[in-house]
């Protein structure tokens, strides 16, 4: 699934610009519908080496279309209030929260919030953290998300419900944002708001970039208590990254994420001296790609790893067997915009050593549209 604010970057003289309709004429609110619609046929499992249940299902179709309201309008000069109710996508299932279709109104960013030109924006509701949104854009971005996103030690939130988010305008070439946030991941609780937030769970989150001519640098961090509800398990994850524009229509982006659980709860299948509960586990991972845009085309290619995560220091295994939590994924991605338009292929190799280095072939065909 492709940002709108990729397709912009990349297809910059033909981006999928946001042509909002307007609707609720007879009042004087600045309302606009927008959304994606966005169909794939996608093979998780085109090599699978092990041959045996779980393996190649075969290809399937994925919606991913997704629709949302804005509104905003000026409460004091200078000050306007902005509100946003957004669905998710119509295929996704949110498994962490009952199994609630992704589909409904307030699945992704939904909040109320202030804007001003001078001080920038401050949200409160459902939306990202300052740290995840650098993680899922742009260096989960073709298809490595799988690694760098939800893979291996996860020691962050991505978008949730009970948090206060603020935006700082552009100082020069530098901005920054922060979060104060609660946790609302309860994976007995069947919603995504306030109700489902765990008592002593809390965590904080900001990042900063910097432009300066063809470069910008990014950096981010987030720290709480009680991860995901979890008494005595404190969560650390922070990020470093880079994104160079190169003359030609070529771009390099590169960036590092250290994560950190400490009192790890370990799974219930992980036996004696495989990472005990309480210990501290750590993990490394990193994301390169590079982009190529020749109006109307673009051409990505993208690799991320996982390293071989520790528990105080030692090489941490998080099965019963002598396999590690490393894991990797290369993948190619070709693009062209027609009309607004963009059809786009993609293939994906992902290698996970829990697995006995199996390496899955996953392709994806598809077609989106912004409005």
């Amino acid at each position: 699934m492709f940002k709108k604010t990729f397709i912009a970057m990349a297809l910059a003289s033909t981006a999928l610009a946001a042509h909002a309709y307007q609707i609720g004429e007879n009042n004087d609110f600045n309302v606009e519908v927008y959304g994606v619609v966005a169909m794939s046929a996608v093979n998780y499992n085109v090599d699978n080496k092990e041959g045996t249940a779980g393996g190649d299902e075969g290809t399937v179709l994925e919606n991913e279309s997704r629709v949302g309201f804005r509104a905003n309008k000026e409460m004091i000069q200078g000050l306007n209030v902005i509100m946003q109710v957004e669905s998710g996508y119509v295929d996704m299932v949110d498994n962490a929260h009952g199994g609630i279709a992704g589909g409904v109104l307030g699945f992704r960013d939904t909040f109320v919030g202030l804007e001003s030109n001078s001080w920038g924006k401050i949200r409160f509701g459902r939306v990202l953290t300052p740290l995840y949104e650098i993680i899922d854009w742009p260096f989960s971005n073709p298809g490595l998300g799988s690694v760098f996103d939800w893979g291996g030690l996860v020691a962050n939130y991505d978008r949730q419900s009970n948090q206060i988010r603020y935006d700082s305008p552009a100082w020069g070439g530098f901005k920054f944002s922060a979060s104060l946030g609660r946790d609302a991941t309860d994976p007995n609780a069947e919603g995504t708001g306030g109700k489902t937030a765990t008592d002593g769970s809390y965590f904080t989150s900001e990042s900063a970039t910097y432009a300066i001519s063809m470069v910008t640098l990014m950096g981010a961090i987030e720290s709480g208590k009680d991860f995901k509800g979890e008494v005595g398990q404190d969560n650390l994850t922070y990020l470093f990254a880079a994104n160079v524009e190169l003359p030609g229509g070529f771009s390099l982006k590169a960036a590092y994420k250290q994560a950190e659980l400490k009192g790890y709860d370990a799974p219930t299948s992980v036996a004696s001296g495989y990472g005990r509960d309480g210990e501290k586990v750590t993990q490394g991972s990193y994301s390169v790609i590079g982009q190529y845009v020749i109006n109307p085309f673009a051409f990505r290619v993208g690799y991320a790893e996982n390293l071989k995560s520790k528990s105080n220091g030692k090489i941490f295994y998080n099965t019963n067997t002598e396999a590690n939590t490393d894991s990797n994924t290369i993948s190619g991605q070709a693009m062209v915009d027609l009309n607004g338009f963009v059809p786009y292929v993609r293939v994906a190799g992902r290698t996970d050593h829990m697995q006995s280095q199996r390496t899955d072939v996953v392709t994806r065909l598809g077609l989106e549209y912004g409005f």
